[in-house]
């Protein structure tokens, strides 16, 4: 894959919301985000462990945060919403 999760950077950020994660491609680490929303979304609107729905789901959120990157690799990162999926 031109792409990879880099597994010890997942993290629950309960400020804000969020997942944040680093994806390393175009021989850069981009900082990525994906919301409690679309995690929730992913997993068909059932309840769960956040953590556990993203690795359930880390090859589509791996893929989708790569597709918005790889149309422009000067930005630094992305949030994935629900919308996205």
């Amino acid at each position: 894959m031109p792409y990879d999760i880099i597994t010890d950077s997942v993290g629950l950020d309960q400020a804000e919301g969020a997942i944040t994660f680093h994806l390393s491609a175009f021989g850069k680490e981009k900082t990525c985000r994906i919301t409690v929303t679309a995690l929730h979304h992913l997993n068909q609107g059932q309840d769960g462990d956040l953590l556990a729905i993203f690795d359930a789901h880390r090859l589509r959120i791996g893929q989708r945060a790569f597709a918005y990157l790889s149309r422009d690799s000067l930005i630094s990162g992305v949030v994935l919403r629900a919308l996205d999926f």
